[in-house]
């Protein structure tokens, strides 16, 4: 059988969702058979699990019909009802907008500025405004294109949002990474990565440096448990076992390993030591800390097995934005916005998020926004047509 290693591996394209990723749930994907006989034509590929048109230049128009068994025709005409003369019906938007999937939504743009000769973007841009107004912003956008704003967000300007830039780009395939380099240098006319290693020094730009350029085996080659513990030897001789840490070490292989291998190796590790969670955090502090654990959470196997990777992390995440005193609207718009375009993960996040806390995140939602952005994330949680 093909072994673990920690790089030099070039996987192929991402696969379809698959909804045995996400075992704790009983939600039927939508078929994308139908799109087979379009992929050639239209340039389909996947972001983040999601179908979207190939990126063939900023605001540019698909290059066919990628969502087939969609006609827009009624809902650009609802759009532009609601969107003319004095004020806005915000409810009409929500209704057309918050249930469209990632090529619906890609169809929709394309054909409403061949149809008004106006950017969907620009017009809900000029028609809506705050938290709503971003929370439309980002549907528009779709999954690819509102990554690319996301990260340019999150490293324009004085400071880096670390904790934006690794909700971005950890969890990327290799595919994905390069989709988002190519549709960030076509949208601004930069290197991404020129870009993050620009706005980053030290050890910071090194991790990141690290991450950019990691190309683990996927998902699905089997683990190769001589290796693990090996890691294991190693992961404790640079942290736990010696005077200061070896950090180089340390993330060269929770980055550039697979999150099946990682898995694999937080068991190992909590069984012969301590869990390696509480490692980091006693060995690494500041961005490298908070990185390291995203990754780490993201491929612990307690809750994934049950839920999928990754799942239990980010229902976790969308609880710290509406902790606490006030809520943190940007990361809860950001997070569900991100999160709903793959329906079956955010369908299991949904689930663990009940198991976790008790109540349901729509309930949640409900409780800690008002008035057309209460209704606006509601309708995206709940989802359906």
């Amino acid at each position: 059988p093909p072994t673990q290693s920690h790089g030099g591996h070039s996987p192929g394209p991402p696969p379809p969702p698959s909804l045995s990723t996400y075992p704790g749930v009983s939600y039927q994907a939508p078929s994308l058979n139908q799109y087979t006989s379009y992929q050639q034509q239209a340039s389909l590929i996947y972001f983040r699990n999601a179908p979207v048109p190939a990126p063939v230049g900023y605001d540019l128009p698909p290059l066919a019909d990628v969502s087939p068994g969609y006609d827009p025709t009624m809902d650009i005409d609802k759009i532009r009802k609601a969107t003319k003369g004095i004020g806005t019906d915000e409810a009409a938007l929500i209704a057309v907008l918050a249930h469209l999937g990632s090529l619906p939504m890609a169809s929709l743009s394309a054909a409403f500025k061949a149809r008004t000769g106006k950017s969907l973007t620009d017009v809900l841009n000029s028609e809506s405004s705050g938290y709503f107004g971003e929370t439309l912003h980002g549907l528009i956008q779709g999954p690819l294109w509102y990554d690319v704003e996301l990260v340019r967000s999150a490293i324009q300007g004085a400071g880096t949002d670390e904790l934006l830039l690794t909700e971005i780009i950890v969890d990327l395939t290799p595919s994905d990474r390069q989709n988002l380099f190519i549709a960030y240098r076509m949208r601004y006319g930069r290197d991404l990565q020129a870009d993050i290693r620009g706005d980053l020094s030290a050890k910071t730009e090194r991790l990141y440096t690290m991450i950019l350029s990691a190309n683990p085996p996927p998902d699905n080659v089997p683990v190769d448990f001589q290796q693990v513990e090996n890691d294991v030897r190693t992961l404790y001789k640079a942290g736990q076992g010696k005077i200061g840490t070896d950090e180089i070490t340390f993330c060269n292989i929770i980055i550039n390993c697979s999150r099946s291998h990682l898995a694999a190796l937080c068991d190992a590790y909590r069984s012969k030591y301590k869990s390696l969670t509480k490692v980091i955090k006693s060995e690494f502090s500041g961005h490298m800390r908070q990185t390291l654990l995203f990754i780490v959470e993201g491929a612990k196997p307690k809750h994934a097995m049950e839920f999928g990777p990754g799942v239990w992390r980010d229902a976790k995440l969308l609880e710290k934005s509406m902790k606490g005193l006030g809520t943190k609207d940007k990361q809860l718009v950001r997070r569900v916005v991100r999160y709903h375009w793959d329906r079956p993960r955010f369908e299991a996040i949904k689930a663990a998020y009940q198991k976790k806390y008790r109540k349901s995140l729509e309930g949640r939602i409900a409780g800690e926004t008002s008035g057309d952005y209460k209704r606006l994330l509601v309708a995206i949680v709940k989802g359906g047509v």
